[in-house]
């Protein structure tokens, strides 16, 4: 998938794989942010503070937006994924409140795991495209050709 041009893709390929990306990056920036936060600031609490406020920030506005996306390319939510997206957001805004109050660095890293998790649950279900053992969020009816789960198109056979 990762290495077919835009246009090869389907709506749910080319969301997830987007979704990959962007999670990716911003934990990154999240995970070094919170280092010269801490020196700028002269109190590492304080930048677990700050850097745990604008994770929770991102974890409620990343949620808006892929929502938005998913009614724009017309891709129903599936209940595993739903689940896991949602689910992932609750412990990421619990985590992170709790760390904007209670800021450790403990807390701040287990929110950074969590935040991993996001990623690694997206890059997942794209495997599983990959390979074809799950179909929930399509738009179409899919079937596999070498090893690629494709839309599925009108068969002339089964006309006969």
């Amino acid at each position: 998938i990762g290495l077919r041009r835009a246009s090869g893709l389907d709506p749910v390929e080319a969301l997830r794989l987007r979704q990959v990306v962007e999670f990716a990056f911003a934990n990154l920036l999240l995970a070094i942010g919170v280092q010269p936060l801490a020196l700028l600031l002269g109190d590492p609490s304080q930048a677990v503070r700050a850097s745990s406020a604008v994770t929770l920030a991102y974890v409620v506005i990343a949620l808006v937006v892929l929502d938005r996306r998913v009614i724009r390319v017309g891709i129903a939510w599936g209940r595993s994924w739903a689940a896991t997206a949602l689910g992932l957001t609750v412990v990421g805004v619990v985590i992170s409140a709790a760390a904007v109050v209670m800021p450790t660095s403990g807390a701040y890293e287990l929110l950074l795991v969590v935040m991993l998790a996001r990623p690694i649950a997206v890059f997942l279900l794209v495997l599983a495209t990959i390979d074809g053992t799950t179909q929930e969020m399509a738009t179409e009816p899919r079937h596999e050709t070498r090893g690629l789960a494709t839309p599925s198109r009108p068969s002339h056979e089964a006309s006969r």
